[in-house]
């Protein structure tokens, strides 16, 4: 039977590999989901989360837009021409004050936003937690194959054996001990 060390070898650090890939993709998804959670602004998941967002922006300062000109405008006509049909001023602003209450248009725009930003925020916890697994299963990976492995048999940071009191350092630098007058 021919000798097929190799392949064992092989697989051994391919899995060791992937393990640190899993632990690196893994590490990325969980702060990526977390940022996103905390600020869901950047956590669009498509183009419909950015339009939707997009569009709740507009349409609020379209909102008050419209309302604001429409009090401008009825306020150019209280001044010129209201005069004629009312008695005061303010009686004509009264009648004439402006659109239609815009509140529950503000509100509804207002709620879009809010769930587009509750679902980017669901979506960035899911996110995290597949992160966690990745890195979980990346762990799992490298502790069970690294060991078996030449590079990391005694670990991934081994301890140095402690040096005998009597030796010095194998580092240290070499001292003389020949007798006679020391220098």
């Amino acid at each position: 039977m021919e000798d097929t060390s190799w392949v064992r070898t092989l697989y051994l650090y391919f899995m060791c590999v992937v393990s640190i890939a899993l632990l690196a993709v893994g590490a990325v998804g969980l702060v990526s989901g977390l940022v996103h959670t905390i600020a869901p602004d950047l956590g669009h998941r498509d183009t419909i989360d950015r339009v939707g967002i997009g569009l709740s922006n507009v349409g609020k300062e379209i909102v008050e837009i419209v309302e604001e000109r429409s009090a401008d405008d009825a306020r150019e006509y209280c001044a010129d021409a209201g005069a004629d049909f009312y008695d005061s001023f303010d009686e004509c602003m009264d009648d004439n004050g402006g659109t239609a209450d815009l509140g529950p248009v503000v509100d509804g725009v207002g709620e879009v936003k809010s769930e587009l930003q509750s679902q980017i925020r669901k979506n960035s916890i899911d996110t995290m937690i597949r992160g966690l697994l990745a890195v979980a299963i990346g762990l799992l990976l490298f502790r069970v194959h690294a060991r078996r492995t030449a590079v990391f048999a005694n670990g991934l940071f081994p301890v140095r054996p402690a040096a005998a009191a009597d030796e010095p350092p194998a580092d240290a630098p070499a001292l003389d001990t020949a007798p006679g007058p020391q220098t």
